[in-house]
């Protein structure tokens, strides 16, 4: 018998990994010669990560060249590895790596000053042996770079491939090795991949050592104003100042590129402790990798951006919902200040951004009360009636008057989506100490309410529009409940659009916009604004039906099958689906979706359900997801929600 034993582990070690115990992990092997220490990462015994270079395991970048750093130094302690005496030139260099729990293990170099100096690091690891190389987008055949930071407008004739998750890997039979990088904004917004298939190694770099330029970003691409800032591809420590740079190396059984990609969410969910579920773990990681610094504005360190492909500034309603997805004080605070006025001028950005002063002052942050003063003179400014009527963000055309903003509205019209956060912002501001009556606020409950259409049973997209339905109508208004406890429709009118919506809705979620029988309307394509089916309105809806008693597990069926929905080609929420063939369209790890998480908490809260989401254990047993000593697994046999058709 145990012959046998012994015989079935060797074939794991030579083989494909198809045989993998659980009581093998990964471990970490000191490797001590003349030159100094090296750390390789050992599966079952095998190695599957040795140093990048030989006899070196980091390697520093500078104007002067290049530094391969060698350790003097080894100690073991409670799991960890604690690497001392590196340099390279006027750097000081230490390095950790612990084990967070059997297959992952975080890396932490810590780079101090001697002098001033520019550098960058190169984070990486070599795979012994030929196997096919991924990112989270698929298989990588060629050597290349890709930026995980932004190329955007402002980057215009510097623009590279973009990816939003920094993971790298190696697929080895059903067994998959990733290599983690830390979200970009705690890297100076300087995060590189370099996939090098000839040498079979795998680098997350700290820069690009590209030459300092200024960037910009014209107001006629934006708001109203200019962004200008000077970059360059450097890491920059003046003389005693320090950095610390996180990277996680992880294994996960795996059979396709899609469990590959969740088998890096829920490595990311373990060592950021997001990892009460899969939908947690993927919400909160795309509000994670989506912070960046501040380059281009004075207000904060940091904020949220949309997309790494809209550039380096933030849009309230999308800061907003990643601050709620990440549910981080310290980025919420950071956040909330990067908004300046010519954000908050048009749509419901005042809106949201009263709603949130008034969340950040109530966890203790200090508000910019100048601005959210102006916000507030903005929203009245604009009220007739109690109904918010936004005004055109440049004269000669008649959009981005909601989130939606490519679709047009008379200069008379209020639209339905803008108007639930109006009520919302109407509470935040008297609690914020505003002058606002209860008066006022009914006022603007029954403009909200003037927007439904009883003879056809839904709400309209907005008062004028009253042939078009509009499902981007209630989240404004489940919003303001999440925040204040204040519903603002009558339970009839929510059924009733929830009723008709889901009879007319398209094979893949609600269209944003649609005819009354549910048809597109005239030249739109069914993706983005143009009769698209974005979730966090499908999600926001179905909470709506929660909040105003419709029965729990209808709700929970119908955003099950939503969710499988979006997530049927990747375990990633996108930008819109479209409501013609399913395909995602726009960014993947898309931003404001990431706030789902949070608002379905808060609503559940306010409703006294109390245990685990059933939502989520549900969605947990499509995926293939389970739950081991208070870490996430991927489970591949036991998963129902996988793509069937890719391309």
């Amino acid at each position: 018998m145990k012959l046998l034993i012994r015989f079935l582990q060797l074939v794991w070690i030579v083989g494909a990994g198809l045989l993998h115990s659980a009581a093998w992990a990964l471990d970490l092997d000191v490797v001590k010669n003349a030159d100094g220490v090296t750390v390789r990462i050992l599966d079952g015994g095998r190695t599957v990560f040795s140093p990048i270079t030989t006899d070196a395991g980091l390697v520093v970048m500078s104007p002067d060249g290049r530094t391969l750093v060698r350790y003097a130094e080894v100690k073991r302690e409670n799991g960890m590895v604690m690497l001392t005496g590196g340099s390279a030139p006027g750097l000081t260099i230490t390095e950790t790596l612990r084990s967070v729990h059997a297959d992952l293990i975080e890396r932490v170099v810590r780079v101090s000053a001697n002098s001033d100096q520019r550098y960058y690091l190169e984070l990486g690891w070599q795979s012994p042996s030929a196997r096919d190389l991924y990112s989270f987008m698929g298989k990588e055949t060629g050597t290349q770079q890709l930026s995980l930071s932004c190329a955007g407008p402002e980057f215009a004739g510097h623009s590279q491939a973009l990816q939003t998750f920094p993971l790298l890997g190696c697929l080895d039979g059903n067994r998959f090795y990733g290599l983690l990088g830390d979200t970009p904004g705690l890297w100076e917004n300087r995060s590189f991949m370099r996939f090098d298939v000839k040498q079979q190694t795998l680098s997350l770099t700290t820069g690009d050592g590209s030459a300092k330029r200024v960037i910009t970003l014209p107001r006629e691409l934006d708001a109203t104003t200019v962004y200008r800032a000077q970059f360059d591809g450097w890491q920059h420590l003046e003389r005693g100042e320090s950095a610390r740079f996180t990277t996680w190396l992880f294994a996960s059984p795996a059979r396709s590129l899609y469990d590959v990609q969740l088998a890096a969410h829920l490595a990311l969910a373990n060592a950021k402790g997001f990892n009460h579920s899969g939908l947690e773990a993927i919400l909160r990681n795309t509000s994670y990798l989506l912070v960046r610094r501040n380059l281009l504005r004075p207000e904060s360190d940091h904020l949220f951006i949309s997309g790494v492909g809209y550039g380096w500034k933030q849009w309230i309603s999308d800061g907003f919902w990643m601050s709620r997805g990440l549910d981080d004080p310290k980025f919420d605070k950071e956040a909330h200040a990067a908004v300046f006025f010519e954000r908050m001028n048009y749509e419901d950005n005042a809106q949201y951004y009263l709603i949130w002063s008034a969340l950040v002052k109530r966890a203790g942050g200090e508000l910019d009360l100048r601005t959210v003063g102006r916000a507030f003179h903005f929203i009245r400014t604009h009220e007739q009636d109690g109904l918010y009527i936004p005004p055109r963000l440049t004269p000669d055309k008649k959009i981005a008057k909601t989130y939606h903003d490519q679709l047009p509205y008379e200069d008379d019209d209020a639209p339905s989506s803008n108007q639930g956060f109006h009520c919302g912002a109407l509470l935040a501001a008297r609690e914020l100490g505003f002058p606002v009556t209860d008066a006022d606020i009914e006022k603007a409950i029954a403009g909200y309410r003037r927007m439904f259409n009883a003879t056809g049973g839904y709400f309209a997209t907005s008062l004028k529009q009253q042939e078009h339905i509009g499902q981007d109508s209630l989240y404004g208004g489940v919003l303001t409940f999440a925040v204040f406890g204040r519903k603002l429709l009558p339970d009839e009118m929510v059924r009733r659009h929830l009723e008709t919506s889901v009879r007319l809705q398209s094979p893949y979620g609600m269209r944003v916009i649609s005819k009354a029988n549910g048809d597109l309307l005239e030249s739109h394509s069914g993706v983005y604004v143009f009769g698209g089916s974005w979730f966090l309105n499908d999600g926001a809806n179905y909470l709506a039906g929660l909040i105003h008693g419709m029965d729990e597990n209808w709700v929970d069926d119908w955003l099950l099958w939503r969710l499988e929905k979006e997530l049927a080609v990747m375990p990633a929420f996108h930008e819109s689906i479209s409501t013609v063939t399913g395909k995602p369209h726009g960014h993947h790890l898309y931003s404001w979706n990431s706030g789902f998480w949070w608002l379905r908490r808060e609503v559940r809260t306010r409703l006294g359900f109390t245990g685990d989401d059933p939502l989520a254990t549900r969605l947990d047993r499509e995926l293939g997801v389970g739950h081991r000593d208070g870490y996430l697994v991927l489970e591949p046999g036991e998963a129902k929600l996988r793509p069937i058709d890719k391309n």
